[in-house]
């Protein structure tokens, strides 16, 4: 008998789905937040993102995976979803730099519907190292937490036969 691969990042299938998916969330946390949807959804998404991994490689390979393996899946989905967080972030810092991109996006954050006093407020967040680490810090724990709570549910759910 054949023992399939541990899920883990020596997998290299599990590690290819778990980006796939992680960049999914991401890219759906972000159009959740562009058409001002609740917060919500995007915590539906993460924890979605989780899912989808334990459906992909399940669907993929045949294996049944145990709730562990689904929510080690979907933690590795939402790293992958947090280090595409990490680098917008640190893009966006960069850009903060410049006074003509921070006149944009405060324009950007009226149209949004967001105060001035809100859009200075969340630009003022981007312009600290202090609150970088904060946004980081709560990026890390949705974007951990979330995806692996959601491969474990979809490992449950989906070794139903």
């Amino acid at each position: 008998m054949i023992v399939p691969p541990r899920i883990g990042f020596r997998n290299g299938l599990a590690v290819r789905i778990a980006l796939v998916a992680g960049l999914l969330a991401f890219l759906c946390s972000v159009i959740a937040q562009q058409f001002a949807l609740p917060q919500e959804f995007v915590f539906l998404w993460l924890a979605a993102s989780g899912f989808f991994a334990v459906y992909l490689y399940r669907r993929r390979t045949g294996q049944r995976l145990s709730v562990a393996s689904g929510a080690h899946l979907g933690w590795i989905c939402g790293l992958f979803g947090f280090i595409v967080v990490t680098l917008a972030l640190a893009a966006t810092a960069i850009m903060l730099s410049d006074p003509a991109l921070v006149s944009a996006m405060r324009d950007q954050l009226h149209t949004h519907g967001l105060s001035e006093a809100n859009a200075d407020q969340m630009i003022n967040v981007f312009r600290s190292p202090s609150g970088i680490l904060a946004a980081l810090a709560v990026s890390f724990v949705l974007f951990s937490a979330l995806p692996a709570f959601g491969g474990a549910i979809g490992a449950k759910l989906l070794d139903r036969d």
